[in-house]
């Protein structure tokens, strides 16, 4: 839901068993990213209270698959606060919690699916588009697109920093293959969207 900008339905989803214990820390992660959409700070700072005290419910030799559930846990917490400083306008301390949520991705050992629900070079790199850093965001883009070719988030956010940095020919290449990739999709996808 999360993936899919589901907002409202994750925040009528009933809280998970306590017995369950990372499955309530991602519950709050997302409701945290919900109230964040919904330009509800205030609802979005407790939240991630209530998620910090959920994540140190976790046991700390819990595996999920094949990753320790508190690496997965650590990525939760850098992108809430990477959210929560974008959404104050503060853009380098977002870009910091990015980079260090990237960090722990690259350490994550293969699953399938991945234990991670999305590339999360995708918001850094939208991240560095909404503070106009172009020539960042592309670089960004099109590493992601070494590691997931034809990631259609990473194709529009490429094309996006292609534009703003006046790289038109390359930047006209793009839209066709990022519709392809995207057909289908009932999202729409934006700048703001990554």
């Amino acid at each position: 839901m999360a993936r899919n900008a589901k907002w409202d339905d994750i925040l009528k989803y009933a809280q998970p068993a306590d017995n369950t214990p990372s499955t309530v820390a991602m519950w709050r992660y997302a409701r945290c990213l919900a109230f964040i959409a919904k330009e509800d700070l205030g609802g979005a700072r407790k939240e991630r209270q209530d998620f910090e005290a959920a994540r140190m419910r976790v046991p700390a030799d819990l595996m999920l698959n094949t990753n320790r559930a508190h690496d997965l846990l650590s990525i939760a917490t850098e992108v809430l606060d990477a959210r929560l400083a974008g959404a104050d306008n503060n853009r380098k301390t977002a870009i910091v919690h990015w980079k260090k949520a990237i960090e722990i991705q690259d350490r994550l050992v293969y699953d399938e699916p991945p234990a991670w629900y999305y590339p999360v070079r995708e918001s850094l790199g939208g991240e560095y588009l909404r503070d106009k850093q172009y020539a960042e965001a592309e670089r960004v883009f099109r590493r992601d697109l070494q590691i997931n070719p034809n990631n259609p988030r990473s194709l529009f956010g490429l094309n996006e920093s292609l534009n703003g940095l006046k790289k038109k020919s390359e930047a006209d290449q793009l839209p066709q293959r990022f519709e392809k990739a995207w057909q289908g999709a009932d999202v729409e996808i934006s700048v703001q969207t990554l």
